[in-house]
């Protein structure tokens, strides 16, 4: 006892050859200790030397008139706790990452289904307009072409393109809310 009160005031000087020896000493104990407390080879061996560090750290403040020991293993236990409360807090954090991840891919599942509806359903509502308006309304949404364009094509005045296309939207408006009004 006298010996370890020596090195620890060795210690508290930066008297790494000191460290060393109390190192020697309970490195063993505290390990098997760290085993007990988590389970895992590795994680003794973290906890093992981040209690051997934050002794180096404090040493200015270690009293030599308290068992070492108990200090060395309190330092151990609350780092372990530490561990498990960064363990606790990433596992919620993947959780919650997983759950908004799944709850996006629903709603993108939804929108597809609500897009390939609404997109059946235009099908269904272009198939009831004359054939020509049909066509000029399919070069303009779907080929993306200008009324100048349809127009040069068709043989057609760019003013009956427009026409054209504002009738099939008129009619797009009024039909669409009644397959979707029970929705």
């Amino acid at each position: 006892m006298k010996e370890e009160k020596r090195l620890l005031a060795a210690l508290s000087f930066g008297d790494f050859k000191a460290f060393g020896l109390l190192y020697e000493k309970y490195h063993q104990q505290l390990y098997g200790f760290a085993l007990h407390l988590s389970k895992n080879k590795h994680e003794a061996e973290e906890l093992v030397q981040s209690a051997f560090v934050s002794v180096w750290e404090s040493r200015h403040s270690i009293d030599p008139e308290k068992p070492f020991g108990a200090y060395l293993f309190s330092i151990a236990r609350n780092r372990f706790l530490d561990m498990l409360r960064k363990r606790i807090a990433e596992s919620r954090y993947i959780n919650y990452m997983l759950q908004q991840q799944k709850e996006l891919v629903e709603n993108q599942m939804e929108q597809q289904m609500d897009n390939s509806e609404l997109h059946t359903v235009i099908e269904q509502l272009l198939r009831k307009i004359p054939e020509r308006r049909r066509l000029i309304f399919r070069m303009s949404r779907e080929e993306g072409l200008t009324y100048k364009q349809i127009a040069r094509q068709l043989h057609i005045s760019e003013n009956t393109v427009d026409t054209q296309i504002r009738n099939v939207l008129k009619f797009l408006r009024k039909e669409l809310p009644k397959f979707f009004a029970f929705f």
